[in-house]
């Protein structure tokens, strides 16, 4: 009885860490935000670059891949995920 308890609660405790280990489902992130992102380690970041912006310093065209975007990157499990970016 005793290792038959301690088999159940050790099946729990695993459970719960690979459930975690999981990490993010990047494709609802990805149907949320209508784009995708890339996956670096357990970091999911999504870029949004600025294509409406036609931005010129001294007489030279800025590129939106310069420094004209936005991004935001998640990381953790679905269940308690944080988010971080620069919008």
């Amino acid at each position: 009885m005793r290792s038959e308890l301690f088999g159940f609660f050790v099946s729990i405790a695993l459970f719960a860490l690979v459930t975690a280990a999981q990490g993010l489902d990047s494709a609802k992130i990805d149907q949320a935000l209508g784009r995708s992102g890339q996956k670096t380690g357990d970091v999911y970041r999504v870029g949004f670059p600025r294509t409406d912006l036609q931005v010129t310093v001294a007489g030279v065209a800025i590129k939106p891949g310069l420094a004209l975007g936005s991004w935001a990157a998640f990381s953790g499990p679905d269940a308690n995920a944080s988010v971080m970016g620069d919008l």
